[in-house]
This record gives structure tokens, C-alpha cells and sequence, in this order.
């Protein structure tokens, strides 16, 4: 008898110790997911720093400056362009869509950046603290730590997908009108020479 009663405190013992184990293992995965979340993040605000948002502005305000001159070279009703003309100004056009907001979303989001990272660490924190309430005093079980992993991993890919998606939109805009000025200067001049021979023509006819 006194042997059973050893045997299953020696397997209560060994299965309590399993449990702890596998608890604070599943703990460090979690604690590592938050973590490498929010240092995935801190990277991919450094690569949107790295294009400098003045380059950005300047490059919009290039744009916008330019296809309003564009609308304004073809408010004549007599002017036409060539499909490959047309392709220059849809070009200028686009640039000036990527870069629209740019200064507007970068302070958003490093905004946001701050209030992610902050609630990411201190989850994360908690957890390899063993914390049992949060600062707000509610108990950390289980269930408060599934709802607000879920919550936390979700806002902080959300987050990254925003920062890359302005990043992609920067460098694409920028690169559009580094690409596209000398042509977009060209066809100006054309089209201006092209207004004015029609001027010149209406005149004569009258």
C-alpha cells in the first residue's frame, strides 16, 4: 500500500513538473513571437527612414507641379497626344499618387510605431515575468493571454504592412520621376510649341 501511494506521488510529482515545463516553454514562444515582432518593426521604420521624407515631398510637389501643367498645356480642345505621350503623363500622374500623403502617413505611423511597441514589450514582458495582472490589476491567465497575444501580433503586422507599404510607395514615386523628368520636360516643350502653332494658326484664319 505504502509503495502504490509512493508510486502515484512520484507520477503526480513527474506529471506536474511535464506541465511546468511545457507551460513555460509555450511562455518563451510567446514572449519570442511579441519580441521578434516588435524588433521586425523597429527594422522596417529604419528602412522607411532611410528614404529621407523630404526627398519624398520634393518629388510629389514635382509631380503635382508638373501635371497641372500638363492639364493646362491640353485645356485646348485642339490639342492631341501621341499614345507614347500620353504614357509620359500617365507616369507623372502615378508618381504624383504614390507619393500623395506621404508626410500625413509618416507621422501616423510613427505614432502608431510608438503605441505598438509599447504594448508589444510589455506583454511580452509579463509573460517572462510570470506576471499575474496586468497594470490595469486584471489577472493574467490563460485566456487574457490568448486574447491579447491574438490582439497584440495582429496590430503589430498590421502595422508592418502599413510602414512597408509606405516605404514601397516612396521609393517607387521617387524613382518614377527621376525616371520620367527628362521626358516630361521634353514633351512639355513639344507641347507648348504645339499650342502655339495652333494659336498662330487660328489667328491667320481669321
Amino acid at each position: 500500500m505504502q509503495t502504490t501511494i509512493h508510486s502515484l506521488l512520484f507520477f503526480w510529482i513527474v506529471a506536474m513538473s511535464l506541465c511546468a515545463c511545457q507551460s513555460n516553454v509555450e511562455f518563451q514562444n510567446q514572449e519570442n513571437q511579441l519580441v521578434g515582432l516588435a524588433d521586425s518593426i523597429e527594422i522596417d521604420a529604419q528602412a522607411l527612414v532611410s528614404i529621407p521624407a523630404e526627398d519624398a515631398a520634393n518629388a510629389f510637389q514635382w509631380a503635382q507641379k508638373n501635371l497641372r501643367e500638363f492639364e493646362l498645356l491640353l485645356e485646348d480642345e485642339d490639342m492631341t497626344v501621341t499614345r507614347e505621350e500620353g504614357a509620359v503623363i500617365s507616369e507623372v500622374s502615378r508618381a504624383r499618387r504614390l507619393l500623395k500623403d506621404q508626410s500625413k502617413r509618416r507621422k501616423s505611423l510613427a505614432n502608431s510605431q510608438k503605441r505598438t511597441l509599447l504594448q508589444l514589450q510589455g506583454l511580452a514582458q509579463a509573460l517572462a515575468h510570470e506576471a499575474t495582472h496586468d497594470s490595469q490589476g486584471t489577472p493574467i491567465d490563460s485566456a487574457y493571454i490568448a486574447q491579447n497575444l491574438a490582439r497584440e501580433l495582429e496590430m503589430g503586422r498590421l502595422l508592418k504592412n502599413s510602414i512597408n507599404e509606405t516605404r514601397s510607395y516612396a521609393s517607387r514615386g521617387i524613382a518614377i520621376v527621376e525616371r520620367i523628368k527628362p521626358k516630361s520636360d521634353s514633351l512639355q516643350t513639344s507641347l507648348r510649341s504645339r499650342l502655339a502653332r495652333l494659336i498662330l494658326a487660328r489667328g491667320s484664319v481669321e
